[in-house]
C-alpha cells in the first residue's frame, strides 16, 4: 500500500515567500497589517539573523518540519552568533540600554507557532475567495487550544457566508496560541450535519493604544491588537510597503527602484488588480516641497488607477513605466 505524503500548502508557502524584511526592536515596531509583506522577529537587529530564522520557517512550512526538528536547526545557528540568552541592548527607539530576551525555547516556539498559523491562515484565505461560488459558507471552528479563549469558544460551530464582514475582523489567528480555524462548508454538507446559516455577533470594542507610536485604535473583543488587520491584504500591504521603502531611499536609488518596479512583475500584478497604492515615480525635492508634498514619490492609487481604466481603458501597464522619464524630462 502507497502511503500518500500530503501537499505543501502553496497558497500559505506563497504568502509566506512574497515577505521582505523588517528589522523591529519591540514587536510594536513592525505592526498589525505591516506583517502581511514583512518578516520580523523582535530583536533581531542583524539582518543575517533575520534570514537564518526566516529560512528555518520556510522550511516548515513547505517539509511540514517538525518544531522539535525546527528548534534543533536553529538554536546552534543562533548561539553561534550570539542571539540567544539575555543580553544588554539600546532601545532605538527610547535611547534606554535593558536586558533584552533574545533567542529561547520559549521564543522560538512562538516564532515557529505564529508564523505557521498566520500563513496557514492567510492561504486559506487566498482559497477561500477561489471556491466560495462552490464553499459559500465557513464554519468558526474553536476549543483546540488547552485554554481556549470564551468568546471564541462561544463562536465554535458559528456558520456565516464566506463574504460576512465577521471574518474580516475575526478570520483566526486573533491572538497569540489561538488555534481556533474556519472550515469551509456547502449547503449540502450544512443540511447533512443539520446546521443553519447564522448571523454574525455583535462584538463589542476596547480601546488601546500603542505606546510605542502613540496610536489609539478601537480594536474588537476577541482580538490581540497585534492580530487586528483583515486577511487577503497582502498585495495591498505589499505595495504599501515597497512605497514606503522607496520614501527612505536616497533619491538616485528612489528612481531606480521605482524604474524597477514599474517595469517589472509587481506593477503588472497591481495593474491587474488594484489595491492600495504603489510607487510610480519620483520628483525631485524642490517640486516636492513647492507642492507641499510629504515625500517625492509619487503613488498610484487603486482608485486613481480604476478612474484612469474608466476614462482611458487604452492604457496599459507598460506606458506607467514611462512616468519617470516625462519627469525627468519635465514634460509631465
Amino acid at each position: 500500500m502507497v502511503k500518500l505524503k500530503p501537499l505543501p500548502p502553496k497558497e500559505a508557502i506563497a504568502f509566506f515567500r512574497q515577505k521582505g524584511y523588517q528589522i523591529g526592536f519591540d514587536y510594536r515596531d513592525v505592526w498589525q497589517a505591516e506583517h502581511q509583506s514583512a518578516f520580523t522577529v523582535a530583536k533581531a537587529m542583524q539582518l543575517d539573523i533575520l534570514k537564518d530564522i526566516r529560512s528555518e520557517v520556510d522550511r516548515a512550512l513547505a517539509d511540514g518540519t517538525t518544531f522539535a526538528d525546527f528548534r534543533r536547526n536553529l538554536k546552534p545557528i543562533l548561539q553561534q552568533k550570539g542571539w540567544w540568552g539575555v543580553a544588554p541592548m539600546r532601545d532605538p527607539v527610547t535611547g534606554e540600554v535593558k536586558d533584552a530576551q533574545l533567542g529561547s525555547t520559549r521564543r522560538l516556539q512562538v516564532i515557529y507557532d505564529t508564523n505557521l498559523r498566520t500563513a496557514h491562515g492567510e492561504g486559506q484565505w487566498a482559497r477561500i475567495q477561489q471556491t466560495k461560488d462552490s464553499f459559500p459558507y465557513l464554519m468558526y471552528s474553536g476549543g483546540h487550544s488547552a485554554h481556549p479563549r470564551h468568546l471564541h469558544l462561544s463562536w465554535s460551530g458559528m456558520v456565516l457566508p464566506a463574504d460576512d464582514p465577521f471574518w474580516q475582523a475575526h478570520l483566526p489567528v486573533k491572538e497569540w496560541g489561538c488555534k481556533c480555524r474556519v472550515i469551509q462548508q456547502t449547503d449540502g454538507m450544512l443540511k447533512r450535519a443539520g446546521r443553519q446559516v447564522g448571523t454574525a455577533p455583535e462584538v463589542p470594542s476596547y480601546t488601546y493604544q500603542n505606546k510605542r507610536t502613540g496610536e489609539i485604535q478601537q480594536i474588537p473583543e476577541g482580538v490581540d491588537p497585534s492580530f487586528h488587520y483583515p486577511p487577503g491584504g497582502r498585495a495591498a500591504a505589499l505595495n504599501s510597503y515597497l512605497a514606503e521603502k522607496v520614501d527612505g531611499a536616497a533619491p538616485d536609488l528612489a528612481v531606480a527602484a521605482v524604474q524597477d518596479l514599474v517595469r517589472g512583475d509587481a506593477f503588472k500584478n497591481f495593474f491587474n488588480k488594484p489595491q492600495g497604492v504603489f510607487p510610480i515615480g519620483v520628483i525631485p525635492a524642490a517640486d516636492a516641497q513647492r507642492l507641499g508634498a510629504g515625500t517625492q514619490t509619487v503613488r498610484l492609487s487603486a482608485e486613481t488607477l480604476q478612474k484612469q481604466g474608466t476614462i482611458h481603458p487604452e492604457l496599459t501597464a507598460d506606458e506607467y513605466a514611462l512616468v519617470q522619464d516625462a519627469i525627468d524630462s519635465g514634460q509631465l
